[in-house]
């Protein structure tokens, strides 16, 4: 990318983040305060009411097992169905102006991603305040983790909002079909959790991988990444590569479907 290219990219993440707060005089501080308050509604349903249980050998509330993997989820939930929608959204800008369409996709994917993240430190701090015993040591391959997923949700993003622009149905189906991803993967509950026939299939679900990468660290006090999450940079790269080849075949149609 060019330096041109790489300042349109940051102009346009930081228009799309002002946005979100526009007419709002204390929007910057809800984006602390709103985690923290879905911090302490989780912590409430799930350990007082459900009384929600961690896996055998954590000895940690159960909002904490859950937050440590809810927040990454939500960044990529988040920022694939921006991306998808980013397009058809910024129609009228692609027909007054000269502009390679990649950057629009990549601009609300990366938005998304960290005012998600903002939100995620801001989760780890407070369970950390409330004694929560997280090995901070750990962020490291939690970051390089998040980095994997951020690219996962690029390749997403970019391929769905090329093939969004011709199929528009795919806007009211993409939430749903991501509701129903968020309860296959082992967020609200953990994989030992569930009847053997049924836990073995988790690990066909890619997030699956994500979810364990991302909690080892802070909860587990594993360091050092393993070899899954070399397979999940290849994978994520291999989307990555994917979504470009078929957002770059398709994009020269857009005008005539926008």
């Amino acid at each position: 990318m060019t330096r041109e290219g790489r300042h349109l990219l940051a102009a346009l993440v930081l228009r799309d983040i002002r946005s979100r707060f526009i007419g709002s005089a204390s929007g910057w501080i809800w984006l602390i305060l709103t985690p923290l308050l879905l911090l302490a509604v989780y912590g409430f349903v799930f350990g007082v009411i459900f009384q929600a249980r961690v896996p055998e050998g954590l000895d940690i509330p159960f909002v904490a097992w859950l937050a440590v993997a809810l927040w990454p989820w939500l960044a990529f939930s988040e920022a694939v169905l921006r991306g998808s929608r980013s397009i058809l959204e910024h129609s009228s800008l692609i027909s007054k102006v000269a502009i390679r369409r990649e950057l629009l996709v990549i601009s609300s994917v990366t938005s998304a991603f960290l005012l998600h993240m903002v939100g995620y430190l801001a989760v780890l701090l407070a369970l950390h305040v409330l004694g929560t015993p997280l090995h901070f040591a750990g962020l490291p391959t939690v970051v390089v983790t998040l980095l994997t997923l951020y690219v996962l949700a690029l390749g997403l993003g970019m391929g769905l909002a090329a093939v969004q622009v011709f199929v528009r149905d795919l806007e009211q189906a993409l939430p749903t079909l991501f509701m129903f991803w968020f309860f296959l993967t082992p967020i609200l509950y953990a994989p030992q959790m569930l009847p053997d026939q049924y836990a073995r299939w988790l690990n066909l679900n890619p997030m699956t991988w994500w979810m364990e990468q991302i909690r080892a660290p802070l909860l587990w006090r594993d360091l050092l990444p393993d070899w899954s999450l070399l397979v999940m940079a290849a994978g994520a790269l291999l989307v990555l590569w994917l979504g470009w080849r078929l957002f770059r075949r398709l994009s020269p149609f857009f005008e005539d479907f926008l």
